[in-house]
């Protein structure tokens, strides 16, 4: 037996595990979407509509609206995530004593499950013992404890805040790494040139760390975009749907309403707007990375 049948044969139950696990669920799923599922009338069973789920989440104006609260997200996670991220990797990176204890505290949120942060939150946005409430009337800000989550304003807020707390992490560890990876003999000849720390930031540091970027902003992207756990377990969309986003409402749309046909075109809507999102993003920094 060749070597190539017998790395095709040991790479066999891969193929067929991977093949049920994700291949089959896929190809399904965009088979129901071009179907009309009528679970309440098992009778009548799934019906061919064609394109029309897709073109029914064109017109959906709950649709839009939960595309726009997850865009909103986004941008705070992107722009304030990334760059909060960046700067705690360039301090970390310093030789300070107790760095690795620090490193340690900043990595907390990253190990967290998406649930248990949901509820860590949850008891912090708590409106009769909550943390945020104490902290905040101890130090005089707010004289009468608030419901952090009964508006639709400031319970969007308060995703992003907790968002934040957990992607702030995942920029860091990325930047670290890159920063790390920069050999020491570009920081040593910038010295000898006379460089000062804001050149060598702006010179070195930043331009190396493109790529970096680049896959940071993409992650973000894909992974506030996905946003679910923490909507769940925090407002369950309220209130008044202010903060149901994208993935919510697929959900609501699928187990709640029970339209699965529906529910799959706009998963594949969703998938389309992050590879346009990919694009623009890889476009925009082609030339700065390559």
């Amino acid at each position: 037996m060749q070597k190539k049948q017998i790395g095709i044969l040991l790479c066999l139950p891969s193929f067929i595990i991977i093949f049920f696990v994700l291949g089959y669920p896929l190809g399904y799923s965009i088979y129901i979407s071009f179907l009309k599922m009528n679970i309440a009338s098992s009778l009548r069973g799934p019906e061919f509509v064609g394109l029309t789920n897709y073109v029914n989440a064109l017109y959906d104006i709950k649709l839009w609206a939960a595309i726009g609260r997850t865009a909103y997200i986004t941008v705070w996670d992107v722009l304030v995530g990334t760059s909060l991220g960046l700067l705690m990797a360039l301090l970390l990176n310093t030789m300070l004593k107790g760095r690795g204890i620090l490193r340690a505290i900043v990595l907390f949120p990253f190990i967290l499950p998406p649930v248990v942060n949901g509820l860590i939150w949850k008891w912090v946005y708590n409106p009769n013992y909550g943390f945020l409430n104490g902290f905040l009337y101890q130090i005089g800000i707010i004289r009468n404890y608030q419901s952090w989550l009964s508006q639709p304003w400031t319970a969007l807020h308060m995703i992003i805040l907790a968002n934040l707390w957990q992607g702030t992490a995942f920029a860091y560890i990325l930047y670290l790494g890159g920063l790390q990876s920069i050999p020491l003999q570009l920081y040593d000849a910038a010295k000898i040139d006379g460089a000062s720390r804001y050149q060598t930031l702006i010179r070195i540091t930043l331009p190396l760390l493109l790529p970096i970027t680049l896959v940071i902003v993409v992650l973000k992207t894909i992974l506030t975009f996905k946003l679910f756990d923490l909507i769940y377990v925090l407002t369950g969309g309220g209130p008044a749907n202010s903060t149901q986003v994208i993935t919510y409402y697929i959900y609501k749309k699928s187990f709640d309403f029970l339209e699965f046909g529906g529910a799959a075109a706009l998963s594949y809507i969703l998938t389309l707007l992050l590879l346009v999102f990919v694009y623009v993003y890889y476009k925009l920094l082609q030339k700065d990375v390559y």
